[in-house]
């Protein structure tokens, strides 16, 4: 199920839910979370690239089966899911009969002596996958088995199957802290799946064996393409919190992106593929690497064992492996042990500078840096809630550390990113990511993010682009590798001046260590509507959409891609769920109200003015929704709000020279004076460009 999972797991992760089974079904998959969404993976009956048509967050009355007429799913469709992405099940390279004496010393064990329903439930599901592994374990069979009366079993009035699920991970922690520490084989139960998986317990590798012992595996190979993907740590502590093991993961990915000559995947590609073990030549297929790194991490109290192994992509060959077994503050020296045993193995020299010098911000108080761990864990799920916990953190590990620079960086990524993407307002949210991205910078002038964050503060706050231009490309020198930072510079500081193919080509360097990332999808595909390509950009946007079904920001690019071809009803679907998704964020609205507007549909384009009206009284609205729906009805009081966002600061104004939907008024000079307020140019673009998106 690797690759189901893998194109999945972006959407998973941002949204916090995990994937409670995936069922067969005779014409696709039923993804089912844990929450009860119900999620269909589709495409056209054709054959054709995947579209979205529906997301319903209600629970599934029938996992597994045909849902199209029960009126509680829209429903799409992908034929033959297992021949298109090659979809291969097993049990992983564990021989059965060393599965099965793994099972029997847990049963025996004291940890599950008194536990006779876990018991019984991982017996079943571990017995269940031996016989047949390409076959998905469903909730309602759990259920009636561990059921003392075996009647039907309903998901959805019980939720004791996914109770009971939870307690048999935290328990199965549990025992592989203590009982079984040495035991030769892992038995998992991933979050989001019923079906186990099965791993050699790197602990077992010897711990007084340095590095430098493993190094004649790698020394007689030929190294070639040196690239990696750091796969998340497994947490193997008894807290079932990932905040740690995360963080750790991440600190190494860091770590080794600083390294010259390694290209590292990015975080948000290689989190993809969270809990979900696979063979490391599917994932080097999949993410095009040469080596995988993955281990585990086992925390009680204070004692700190960190596993670490790396494997060859081309034969699956485990080429390095070590165990180190330290009290938790001392972490951030394994981290840097870990990227400095990785590096010599690449034949690399070391961990740069850079990173030393953030591991040293860490290391002066260890309470401080599990504040930051716990910042980043909120910041990378991008909710307006998640980024004010995220805030709060932050704020924390600087209270107890006033030179955590990463901290001060993290305050001022949580900022922008709600000012950017209006959840709260600009005027309020961007000088304090100003301030806590000086502040880094100020402390340690190596922090390359917190010059990104300031660059982006002078594109879309000060319309000043000669400075973010110079703060981009100081980032840049800094960081080279930083996909952030060139993600960011090609959004902020290249598109709003038409300099498409600087753009394209700096999101493809980025796109190369983080080839499943939305953010860098989604400015890829925006870049190519407004330089007017619009066939390729309804490619991007699909392409996303298969990475995640639910990505509103794509939904929308595609309906507006819809419209460059008149296809206004499928445009108008596109808007209407990407409403649902984004909860009533203004630009779906917006969009939404324009295409109303053009296809004569004033009153309900009208009715969208009042509804922003209202979601005005009680939260922040970006004034984007209310131009783009008077834009659509022609009328004068679409510059009564564009000065108006001018005076709030508001960050899509940035696209204004580019943005094939303002054609109509290039020529009106009242336009042109807010493309002077905000220093931009007046680009006239060739007629034939702008017929060809005339209705974009």
């Amino acid at each position: 199920m690797f690759l189901i999972y893998a194109r999945l797991g972006v959407f998973l992760s941002c949204q916090g839910v995990s994937v409670h089974e995936i069922v067969p079904t005779p014409r696709g998959f039923l993804i089912a979370p844990a929450e009860g969404v119900g999620i269909l993976v589709s495409g056209h009956a054709d054959g054709g690239v995947p579209q979205p048509l529906g997301h319903s967050r209600q629970a599934s009355p029938l996992i597994g089966t045909d849902l199209s007429d029960q009126g509680r799913f829209t429903l799409r469709w992908v034929p033959n899911l297992r021949e298109r992405f090659n979809v291969s099940a097993s049990v992983g390279s564990q021989p059965p009969q060393r599965i099965q004496a793994e099972l029997d010393r847990i049963l025996a064990s004291s940890a599950f002596a008194s536990a006779e329903r876990m018991r019984r439930f991982l017996k079943f599901v571990v017995e269940h996958t031996l016989r047949s592994p390409g076959e998905p374990l469903k909730e309602t069979i759990i259920g009636m088995e561990l059921s003392s009366s075996r009647e039907d079993f309903d998901p959805r009035i019980s939720a004791a199957v996914r109770v009971d699920a939870s307690r048999l991970r935290s328990k199965l922690r549990e025992y592989y802290v203590e009982e079984g520490a040495s035991d030769p084989v892992v038995i998992e139960l991933p979050k989001g799946t019923y079906t186990p998986i099965f791993r050699d317990n790197p602990a077992c590798a010897d711990s007084a064996v340095p590095a430098s012992a493993t190094e004649p595996a790698i020394a007689g190979r030929s190294i070639g393409d040196r690239s990696i993907v750091v796969l998340p740590f497994s947490n193997l502590s008894p807290e079932p919190e990932d905040y740690f093991s995360d963080g750790l993961t991440e600190e190494i990915i860091h770590a080794l992106s600083s390294v010259p000559g390694i290209r590292v995947v990015a975080r948000a590609s290689a989190f993809a593929l969270k809990h979900h073990h696979s063979d490391v030549r599917e994932v080097g297929r999949a993410l095009n690497v040469s080596f995988v790194l993955e281990g585990s991490v086992r925390r009680s109290k204070r004692a700190l064992r960190v596993t670490a192994q790396l494997a060859s992509t081309s034969d699956g060959y485990q080429l390095w492996s070590r165990r180190w077994d330290r009290q938790v503050d001392d972490v951030l020296a394994v981290q840097d042990e870990i990227a400095e045993a990785i590096a010599a193995a690449l034949q690399v020299s070391g961990v740069a500078g850079r990173h030393r010098a953030g591991a040293a911000a860490h290391a002066r108080n260890f309470e401080a840096y599990e504040w930051y761990l716990r910042g980043r864990h909120h910041l990378n799920r991008q909710t307006p809630e998640s980024l004010h916990r995220a805030v709060d953190c932050f704020q924390e590990a600087v209270a107890r550390d006033p030179q955590q620079a990463p901290a001060l960086t993290g305050i001022a990524f949580a900022w922008l990113y709600l000012g950017m993407f209006a959840m709260d307002a600009p005027l309020t949210t961007l000088p304090k990511a100003r301030a806590a991205a000086a502040r880094a910078f100020e402390i340690d002038e190596r922090e390359g993010d917190a010059l990104s964050v300031l660059a982006c503060i002078k594109a879309m706050f000060d319309w000043d682009w000669n400075g973010a231009e110079a703060l981009f490309r100081q980032s840049l020198r800094i960081q080279p590798q930083s996909g952030i930072a060139k993600n960011l510079y090609a959004a902020f500081g290249m598109l709003p001046l038409a300099r498409f193919e600087e753009a394209l080509s700096l999101l493809d360097e980025a796109k190369r260590t983080d080839p499943v990332s939305l953010l860098i999808s989604s400015n890829q595909s925006a870049v190519l509507l407004m330089a007017r390509r619009n066939a390729e950009a309804e490619a991007e946007c699909r392409r996303a959409l298969e990475l995640n079904a639910d990505f509103w920001r794509a939904l929308v690019g595609l309906g507006r891609c819809h419209e460059a071809n008149g296809r206004f009803e499928d445009a108008i679907a596109c808007y209407e769920q990407a409403r649902v998704l984004s909860e009533d964020v203004a630009t779906s609205i917006g969009a939404l109200g324009r295409v109303y507007a053009l296809t004569g549909r004033t009153k309900e384009a009208r009715h969208l003015l009042q509804e922003l009206d209202a979601l005005a009284a009680h939260r922040y609205v970006s004034p984007y929704g209310r131009v783009l729906i008077y834009l659509g009805l022609g009328e004068d009081r679409i510059f009564e709000w564009l000065n108006r966002a001018c005076n709030e600061g508001a960050g899509w104004l940035m696209y204004l020279a580019v943005d094939p939907r303002f054609d109509p008024l290039r020529e009106d000079r009242r336009f042109q004076a807010v493309l002077e307020r905000l220093h931009l140019p007046v680009i006239r673009f060739p007629v034939h460009a702008r017929e060809s998106s005339s209705q974009v």
